[in-house]
């Protein structure tokens, strides 16, 4: 079994978005936009793949529908 350390860093990263208080206190629509940002970005370096992120499009989606309902 082979890690790739840059994703698992990058994946930190988004994971970690969270206990960042200006990603905090920003509106839900910011943390949303962001979170789809970092998404988009991960995929486009190729550090996740589409399986890969259509599950963090999922856990920002939820996470929006969270904070708003």
């Amino acid at each position: 079994m082979t890690f790739d350390i840059r994703q698992i860093s990058e994946l930190r990263a988004w994971l970690a978005l969270d206990d960042d208080p200006a990603f905090v206190s920003g509106t839900p629509e910011y943390r949303y936009e962001t979170r789809l940002a970092m998404t988009d970005g991960l995929k486009s370096q190729g550090i996740i793949d589409t399986a890969e992120w259509r599950e963090l499009v999922s856990e920002a989606s939820t996470a929006y529908t969270e904070e708003v309902a």
